[in-house]
């Protein structure tokens, strides 16, 4: 009998160090409020590295900008969130949630120019997923950047089961992201908006001066 607890308290130790492993391993938010970004005056209040240590990005929610990790040999970028314009969730090739700004038309239009490289872009990082076996996700970034306005942060890419531990865990992180951009891309419209209403104004004022 005592045998028999042995090994199943084995099993149960074996268990849960498993799923510490795993847990320890998972792609994780790293939030900080004191640390300077280095070669930058930006101090992040949330910070994510990709799993591939190639994307990576923060945000200051209280000061409305976002910084961009594009690679190892390129200094990080920042953007007010007035550039920000959108943030898809890509699971195994497909979009399972966007958010993209509406407004001003420049910005909509430009977002709109850039669907077939996005289409082209998921489509080359998750050839492995959508062949079978692979599990990837991924969040991409659109900045109103001419050069390089699409940034993919990766947070998955192995071949492990969907559904698993790993996969809900990388999940989770990767669509607790693109709910912070998305809700960034609301206050950027909404600011645009604002922005918009106020130039109007001066233009009408400025319009009654003249007038005779």
């Amino acid at each position: 009998m005592d045998i028999i607890f042995l090994f199943l308290g084995l099993i149960v130790t074996i268990t849960i160090g498993g799923l510490f492993f795993i847990l320890g391993h998972t792609p994780q938010k790293q939030n900080t409020s004191t640390e300077k970004i280095e070669g930058t005056d930006f101090i992040p209040t949330q910070m994510y590295m990709g799993d591939n240590g190639l994307g990576g990005l923060a945000v200051n929610e209280r000061t409305h900008q976002i910084c961009l990790f594009k690679s190892h040999s390129s200094p990080p970028e920042l953007f007010p969130i007035a550039d920000l314009i959108g943030s898809y969730l890509i699971k195994n090739g497909e979009i399972v949630s966007e958010g993209k700004r509406s407004f001003p038309n420049q910005v909509v239009t430009f977002s709109q120019d850039l669907h077939r490289q996005k289409e082209s872009l998921i489509k080359n990082l998750h050839m492995d997923s959508l062949q079978g076996g692979n599990q990837r996700i991924d969040l991409l970034v659109m900045v109103y950047e001419p050069d390089e306005p699409i940034l993919a942060i990766n947070f998955l890419d192995m071949d492990t089961q969907e559904g698993g531990i790993l996969f809900e865990k990388s999940l989770s992180t990767a669509k607790h992201w693109h709910d912070v951009l998305d809700g960034l891309i609301l206050q950027a419209d909404q600011l645009a908006q604002a922005q918009s209403v106020e130039t109007s104004k001066k233009e009408a004022k400025e319009m009654a001066k003249t007038a005779p």
